[in-house]
């Protein structure tokens, strides 16, 4: 039988490479003028601007994070809970995509080592790696800050 974070990966993978990402003027945009290569979106991105993220995505990334906040102030040790509660949040943010061009790209670069992260989370073999996995989903989430609003 397969592993069934894997079976979630494949999913993700290919609902996220397929999303349908319908036109919205300003959607996506970052606040700046960050055009040419991807070496001037990363400089412009990361000097300054920011991608505007619509609220029907933005609100899966505050579940997210407040699930992630509210697991480490709680003390709980339920990892396999919160995994799933991340996967939810992550499905339903990539399901709801409408960010165009630049701002999608950006995105993408974001999330799919995000996605890495949280598959290496749910499989992590002892209670240290999960912890590990734990603080990088967290600084995960910082940088996702500093490159979105």
């Amino acid at each position: 039988m397969k592993n069934p974070s894997t079976i979630l990966i494949l999913t993700l993978g290919m609902a996220f490479s397929a999303c349908q990402r319908p036109s919205e003027h300003g959607a996506g945009e970052p606040d700046g003028d960050a055009s040419g290569s991807s070496t001037a979106l990363e400089s412009e991105v990361g000097e300054s601007a920011k991608w505007t993220m619509p609220d029907a995505m933005m609100q899966h990334v505050r579940k997210l994070e407040m699930d992630v906040s509210t697991f480490e102030s709680s003390g709980k040790d339920d990892h396999a809970e919160l995994s799933a509660r991340i996967d939810g949040h992550t499905r339903r943010l990539i399901a709801s995509c409408t960010i165009e061009g630049e701002g999608h790209d950006a995105l993408h670069d974001w999330l799919m080592p995000f996605l890495q992260l949280c598959r290496d989370y749910a499989a992590a073999p002892d209670a240290a790696a999960r912890s590990a996995r734990f603080e990088e989903i967290h600084d995960a989430l910082t940088v996702f800050h500093e490159r979105f609003e």
